[in-house]
């Protein structure tokens, strides 16, 4: 059986077990979620990258650009837009952080003031 060490107390740790013997540490398992959002925002830099090399290059190849002035019955588009460049890659790229990243261990201890 693979046994993980404890980084406060140093005690042998069961691969399976949710808490430490030793100092009940929790056994946490994953990306947290400040580093899961990390890769989320990570994601959507990308998908602004490609969408802006998308334009300017319709831009370039027919000589006008893909995006006119914007109208009032315009509304729906942009919000389907901010939600496909912004929060579709946002939902993608934290979903992609726990699947690839769920093997990683870390042992979290809250202290109790007296």
């Amino acid at each position: 059986m693979k046994t993980l060490v404890c980084p406060h107390c140093h005690s042998q740790v069961p691969e399976s077990a949710s808490v430490c013997v030793g100092c009940g540490a929790e056994v946490v398992r994953g990306l947290s979620r400040r580093q899961r959002s990390f890769v989320g925002l990570a994601f959507v830099a990308v998908a602004i990258l490609i969408f802006g090399i998308f334009l300017r290059g319709y831009e370039i190849a027919n000589g006008h650009p893909f995006l006119t002035s914007p109208k009032a019955e315009d509304g729906l588009l942009v919000i389907a837009g901010v939600i496909l460049v912004v929060f579709l890659p946002y939902v993608v790229g934290i979903n992609v952080a726990r699947v690839f990243w769920r093997s990683r261990v870390r042992f979290f201890r809250s202290f109790q003031h007296q």
